[in-house]
């Protein structure tokens, strides 16, 4: 009976790998390969290689998201858009009934709109939720950022999603102690200051709010220019304000740019047209009858156009792109091991002495003489 031998202790990882392959598959093989006797193999080299795929992995990743996706580039043109007007969508809760407050628009044209009936209002409850002060906002995102994060908002399957309505009010009470002011609303394309303020402190009324009941503290959730997106960040969206004081003005200074984003695989001409602007805050304390208490959003349009291109590579470049990376990532890693190999070689390799020379000399010639 044949006798088991047993384990090599010498033997690699890779040994046990082969060893566990069936005989068929060895013996099935295109092209001869040396004896496993022949090799030198080490565990450091196996992992080795498997570090090389995995970052290989990793770069064909990379590419293949630039692929799918595509990565952002940037121009600025001069807008030619000839629309008399553009949208404003506004989001946000006032910490104050809404018989109390007064929704205004004056422009530079010398227009003033009562838009106290032009946007919705509920009446609600003031929560904070996810809301950060703007402090906290002082890096505002750029045009790359905001793509980013629109595109982890709509998420993977965004092709086949439609952007959502204004949602309904959270904590919905008709006689709440805050008020939701919200909905879309053309506009003039021209500089205009979009205000609110308290019957009484900011136009003629009838009505003259108590002192004691006057609160400015906001939450923003949505202000934004041009086609309603909620998908689509801006600087002012999800930020709060805390009043301590009742004659309290918040001016919010907006640079809006026109903004036209083009994605993967889509002409110019059916780009999405939108709008991000940069926002200046300022808030002021004010004496009685020394100020107009409110929040205040004043509004410039740019004559520039910012568009953004999600550019793409094509099916060819990608196959070569992938090629190269994997072929030249196993070269460089080869190039790499010969050349530690020879280093570790050269240091461990025992140094000669200066007297072994002579000595092998003489010898030499000893045996010369000899002959």
């Amino acid at each position: 009976m044949a006798s088991l031998s047993p384990p090599d202790e010498n033997e690699s990882l890779l040994d046990k790998l082969d060893a566990m392959a069936p005989a068929p598959l060895k013996t099935f093989d295109a092209f001869p390969k040396l004896p496993a006797s022949y090799k030198s193999r080490s565990e450091s080299r196996g992992f080795l290689t498997v570090f090389v795929g995995l970052l290989a992995l990793l770069l064909l990743l990379n590419d293949v998201g630039e692929f799918l996706w595509g990565w952002p580039d940037y121009e600025f043109t001069v807008d030619r858009d000839q629309s008399s007007y553009v949208d404003v969508n506004v989001d946000m809760v006032v910490n104050m009934p809404c018989r109390y407050l007064s929704v205004d628009l004056r422009d530079v044209v010398g227009d003033r709109l009562f838009l106290s009936k032009g946007f919705r209002r509920d009446g609600t409850l003031f929560d904070v939720g996810q809301a950060t002060s703007l402090k906290e906002h002082a890096d505002m995102l750029s045009a790359e950022q905001a793509v980013s994060q629109s595109r982890k908002n709509r998420g993977l399957f965004s092709f086949w999603r439609r952007a959502d309505k204004y949602k309904p009010t959270y904590n919905h009470e008709p006689d709440g102690s805050a008020c939701r002011i919200f909905g879309s609303l053309q506009v003039k394309k021209v500089t205009a200051n979009l205000h609110i303020t308290t019957l009484g402190h900011g136009y003629a009324s009838h009505v003259h709010v108590p002192h004691e009941l006057m609160n400015m503290s906001h939450v923003i959730t949505e202000f934004s220019f041009g086609p309603y997106f909620p998908e689509i960040i801006q600087p002012l969206d999800h930020s709060l304000e805390i009043a301590n004081d009742p004659f309290v003005a918040y001016q919010y200074f907006l640079r809006v740019v026109p903004t036209t984003y083009i994605p993967p695989h889509t002409s110019p001409e059916k780009g999405l047209l939108s709008n991000q602007y940069s926002v200046t805050h300022y808030t002021r304390v004010l004496e009685h009858n020394r100020g107009t208490p409110g929040i205040f959003f004043k509004f410039e349009i740019e004559p520039v156009r910012l568009v953004v291109w999600q550019r793409t590579t094509t099916f060819i470049a990608f196959l070569i792109r992938c090629v190269g990376v994997i072929g030249g990532l196993f070269v460089c890693a080869s190039w790499a091991l010969r050349i530690s190999v020879k280093a570790i070689d050269t240091i461990a390799r025992p140094p000669r002495t200066r007297s072994s020379r002579p000595r092998a000399r003489a010898r030499a010639a000893a045996q010369q003489v000899g002959r």
